[in-house]
């Protein structure tokens, strides 16, 4: 009874959740050899706003209260597993901030390290996952209202950016750009590069990117026959396959891939097996990124982030 009464006290608190996004700057570097991140600062405003060359864009995805949980298990990793900051090719640096928690810090307190807590308040909660995630989709909504002038000043000035979308950072990056593409004419993307995307274990309906999806504009932004639009899916994702699954109902495209034949795509479920992300069942393999460390270096090569 304890374990539904917590849950249903983090139920009647997610509506009070705002996404609270910012937008940071950071460098990353490899001054001993080991990937070092140091923060800039925060973006004051569009107005504060300075885009250079060559920008690259982290979103993260789920369960993310603040920056600091987002380097340690995605920016950190990724650019340790790829080797950014070793290149003499400079890039400008960018974190989209946005709370995602789906557990609140006082129920993660509740539960503490215990296993069979865990367990119990997962269970119990499995039967709502449909709240939390509907509730993580609004705020990944907000997340990408905010990032549209961000994007729209980066298309005004000439500055093409690349975007590395973990989970339902997918979400975030994709709704933003279909927020721009309905607010200017057809032409408008191809008076414009749309740069690249790197789209890590997305978080979203497998028929997304199809015709009559609700991303295919987006998808067809993309379309080339060189890749600039990558995903990376796992068949044997456990998150996409349980929760994802538990809550959405449908497939995610981070487990099956997408089914249009004109998104490039790499299926590395061979790779890193059941991680997503830093989560995993089998903590001694090591987390998704590291897994994927040969894989990842050659598509940032692809991708031109080295």
């Amino acid at each position: 009874m304890r374990t539904l009464s917590a849950v249903f006290r983090e139920l009647r608190g997610l509506r009070s959740l705002q996404a609270e996004p910012r937008l940071l700057r950071f460098r990353i570097s490899r001054p001993d050899g080991r990937t070092r991140i140091d923060f800039m600062g925060a973006v004051d405003g569009v107005a504060g706003f300075r885009p250079e060359g060559n920008l690259v864009m982290f979103i993260h995805g789920v369960d993310y209260a603040n920056e600091g949980e987002a380097v340690s298990d995605f920016v950190g990793p990724v650019a340790d597993a790829c080797g950014l900051g070793a290149s003499r090719r400079q890039a400008d640096f960018y974190l989209l901030a946005w709370n995602s928690v789906l557990v609140s810090s006082l129920a993660r307190s509740l539960i503490g390290v215990s296993v069979v807590r865990r367990l119990k308040f997962f269970l119990a909660a499995s039967l709502w996952w449909s709240c939390f995630w509907r509730d993580a989709e609004r705020r990944a909504g907000d997340a990408a209202a905010f990032l549209v002038p961000y994007l729209e000043k980066c298309f005004g000035e000439g500055i093409v950016p690349t975007a590395i979308t973990h989970s339902a950072g997918s979400l975030v990056w994709a709704g933003a750009l279909t927020r721009m593409a309905a607010k200017h004419p057809p032409d408008f993307f191809t008076r414009h590069q749309i740069g690249r995307w790197w789209n890590l274990q997305p978080a979203i309906p497998y028929g997304s990117f199809c015709v009559g999806g609700e991303y295919a504009q987006v998808a067809g932004l993309y379309a080339s026959d060189r890749p600039r639009h990558l995903v990376w899916f796992s068949r044997m994702d456990f998150i996409l396959a349980a929760m994802y699954r538990l809550a959405r109902k449908v497939p995610a495209l981070g487990q099956f891939g997408s089914r249009n034949p004109h998104v490039h795509q790499r299926d590395v479920t061979w790779v890193v097996w059941e991680a997503h992300g830093t989560n995993t069942l089998f903590r001694a393999s090591g987390c998704f990124f590291a897994r994927a460390r040969s894989a990842m270096r050659v598509d940032a090569r692809i991708l031109g982030l080295l």
